[in-house]
């Protein structure tokens, strides 16, 4: 029992021991890391003292720069062209305002060779309108007297078959004929082979053919029956 009394005591002094010796190395190593941020933090004298030297040597070379562009400028003299070229301001003013009414009539001449450009592009595309037009106007009329021939064409033929039948068939047939056509076939039929015909018609019907037969004899009265008779 006494044996396991003294061997606690010495335990116990010796964990105090191990902790007095980490105490002393925890306080050493703070103390390292201070003195550490002492010397980062901290500048030489001479040091500080070239940095100020420099700086100030930079300003007063600024200084020196910026003072002789002044005095550079003071120093050029202002360039007098009325002197120079023997006339005076005011005569120098009006030629400015001369070259300006120069220029600005020149920019108008130019915006009215452009209109007139424009113009003449616009006329140009206005006459090959035309000669499409005219040469359609003369493709139309050139078809309107081919056909008209066809017709011509036709109606001698019809003529010719009219007069070769007897007139009896045909006066049966001119009665109930249209006037208009009746009478494009009357006035082109030979006269003696229209006489026999209309001699065999009805007495009304070849009455009314005498009578449209006998208009076509006679000058029109207006305008209208002119353009009538020619259609």
């Amino acid at each position: 029992m006494s044996a396991t009394v003294r061997v606690l005591p010495a335990l116990i002094a010796v964990s105090i021991g191990a902790l007095a010796f980490k105490g002393v190395d925890v306080a050493q190593a703070f103390a390292e890391a201070n003195e550490a941020a002492d010397q980062a933090t901290s500048v030489k004298p001479e040091t500080q003292l070239t940095s100020g030297i420099a700086d100030a040597a930079f300003q007063k070379a600024g200084a020196a720069a910026e003072a002789g562009a002044e005095d550079a400028a003071k120093c050029v003299p202002a360039i007098d062209y009325a002197s120079e070229t023997g006339i005076s301001e005011q005569e120098v003013l009006v030629l400015r305002s001369l070259s300006e009414r120069r220029q600005a009539l020149d920019d108008r001449e130019a915006g009215l060779e452009t209109r007139e450009q424009m113009a003449a592009a616009a006329e140009q595309r206005l006459d090959d309108q035309i000669a499409k037009l005219k040469s359609l106007e003369g493709d139309v009329q050139k078809l309107l007297a081919a056909m008209e021939a066809k017709r011509d064409e036709r109606m001698v033929a019809l003529v010719k078959t009219y007069e070769a039948m007897k007139a009896k068939d045909a006066a049966r047939i001119f009665d109930g004929m249209d006037d208009k056509v009746l009478l494009e076939l009357a006035k082109s039929m030979k006269p003696a082979n229209l006489a026999a015909v209309m001699a065999a018609m009805d007495s009304k019907r070849a009455e009314s053919l005498t009578r449209m037969l006998a208009s076509l004899a006679q000058p029109p009265q207006s305008l209208d029956e002119l353009q009538k008779s020619e259609g």
